[in-house]
């Protein structure tokens, strides 16, 4: 008699039947109610759904079409989410700083290319506190007048190559910040086409290369890399060692070459006073100076780097703005030669008696931030808000363009307004918020924002009581009026435009000569 088949179909029945419920009861479990965002898809989830450029934009109008000031994507299982308001990220980088201050560690930026080492990418902890410490010690309210002298001296120089070589703008206010940071930090007089700015602008345009789009944050391409990276550079698919290997000369140099000629000088007794000096100073009878070295490589490494490009991108933002605007010049020129009545320049003590110059300031800020997302937080540890989940390890972005171009504080955000700061007697409003999110948020927040605002403050008077910014004209002497393009990247700064300075006054030419002269 045959076997009966019966119990063996039904014993294979019930076992795909458990393995459909067990899938399903898997797939379909009860999953955190996370921020409002795009629907995924398997596996990828919102792989596609992250914008590659201009990801500020995207993530404002996502919250639009939600509805919420809060956004959040799931890519490969990790999670990011957009801050679209300043109350959301007053309540989480802010009032929870405490775990929302870490930073992804992605093993492009941190590891191969040596980042990690520098303060702003550090991880949150002991050591990035101590790091922080330091940087807040020297650029403080109260420390920051001291480098106004450095500030003004360099800035002069600025006009004097406006006057002779205008048509390179880009490259004098990148020079700028350049020197001026580096005369701050080291105590180095240098002059354009230094090697030692040259280094530095190469390795400072590395970081933004690997942060743009998000490519390298570690959302989710870090488990990639963090098999890749184990692989020789030769192999296919790990070509991005080798240029890793190429960047991380370059940083390492920009933190170590310019720290070691600056200790060389002073053992020497030729050591100038500085920022780099005073750290020394402080703890020249410290035994552990191998770890002191490090940790003075790192935070002096942070003050360059988190000053030189933004400034400079802050004040080719301003210039692109009057070049788009030029009537919003009439009104400064007017207050500056009430002031200072075209017999000299202005200084550092004349903001208060100068507040449309302060309204352009925050106007340019606002308008077109230089770092619209900044570089992103991390929770470490799971938490909720507003009924929503987030969980460890997400990826957050507080959307300073976002903030800064809500129509509720701001009407017409995308208008080149400094007027608005204004109330009708010519002061400075208190009811319009100052544009901090420029500046990050929490305990992230910029060290070196006091020292950036008055070098800013102070390049923009003195290029307004000298020059009138007038657009470029064609060959048939037309206007060439700028398109007001940004590129999408980490430190968001003008696409190449053309604009032209005009004396305002006789006098103007001998202000600048004399200045730079004295100087």
């Amino acid at each position: 008699m045959p076997f009966p088949v019966f119990p063996v179909s039904a014993l294979a029945y019930l076992w795909v039947g458990l393995a459909f419920v067990c899938f399903f009861a898997v797939r379909f479990k009860k999953r955190p109610r996370y921020p409002p965002g795009p629907k995924g898809l398997p596996i990828v989830g919102n792989f596609f759904d992250v914008p590659s450029d201009y990801a500020w934009i995207t993530y404002g109008d996502l919250g639009r079409q939600y509805g919420s000031d809060i956004i959040h994507l799931e890519v490969f299982g990790s999670h990011i989410v957009a801050l679209n308001s300043a109350k959301a990220v007053k309540d989480l980088l802010e009032k929870r700083s405490s775990i929302y201050s870490d930073r992804e560690q992605s093993v492009m930026l941190s590891e191969l290319t040596g980042w990690g080492r520098n303060t702003a990418f550090m991880k949150y902890g002991d050591v990035w506190k101590e790091h922080r410490r330091l940087l807040h010690q020297y650029f403080r309210p109260l420390t920051v007048p001291q480098y106004h002298s450095s500030q003004a001296k360099n800035i002069h120089r600025l006009l004097q190559s406006l006057l002779d070589s205008p048509e390179e703008f880009v490259e004098h206010i990148q020079f700028l910040t350049g020197a001026t940071i580096l005369d701050v930090v080291y105590a180095f007089d240098v002059r354009p086409g230094d090697p030692m700015i040259e280094l530095v602008e190469k390795a400072v345009r590395t970081a933004t290369e690997i942060m743009h789009a998000g490519v390298y944050l570690g959302v989710y391409h870090n488990s990639l890399q963090m098999h890749l990276r184990h692989l020789p550079s030769w192999f296919p698919g790990a070509g991005f060692k080798r240029q890793a290997a190429e960047w991380k000369t370059l940083v390492d140099d920009m933190h170590e070459m310019p720290y070691g000629q600056f200790k060389a000088s002073m053992r020497k007794g030729h050591a100038e006073p500085c920022f780099t000096a005073t750290l020394l100073s402080a703890d020249e009878t410290n035994e552990d100076m191998t770890r002191l070295d490090e940790v003075f490589m790192s935070v002096t490494g942070a003050a360059y780097a988190g000053g030189a490009d933004t400034t400079a991108a802050g004040l080719a933002t301003f210039l692109l703005a009057v070049t788009m605007f030029p009537q919003t010049q009439v009104a400064a020129h007017e207050e500056l030669d009430r002031v200072l009545g075209r017999r000299r320049l202005p200084e550092i003590e004349d903001r208060e008696s100068l507040p449309h110059i302060t309204a352009i300031l925050h106007e340019v800020m606002r308008w077109h931030p230089t770092a619209p997302l900044g570089i992103p937080h991390r929770t470490t540890t799971d938490d909720d808000y507003q009924g929503y989940h987030i969980p460890a390890g997400t990826v957050i972005f507080g959307n300073a363009w976002a903030i800064l171009h809500n129509e509720d504080i701001y009407p017409d955000p995308e208008a080149y307004k400094p007027e608005r700061y204004l109330n009708e007697d010519g002061g400075l409003r208190d009811d319009i918020p100052y544009p901090i999110e420029a500046f990050g948020y929490g305990r992230r927040i910029c060290p070196g924002r006091h020292f950036a605002h008055d070098i800013l403050w102070q390049a923009i008077a003195n290029i307004l009581t000298v020059f009138k910014i007038e657009r470029a004209l064609d060959n048939n002497g037309n206007e060439i009026v700028p398109k007001g393009e940004t590129t999408p990247h980490l430190i968001s700064t003008p696409k190449p435009f053309k604009c032209r300075f005009t004396l305002r006054f006789p006098g103007a030419e001998t202000l600048i000569r004399s200045a730079a002269l004295t100087d």
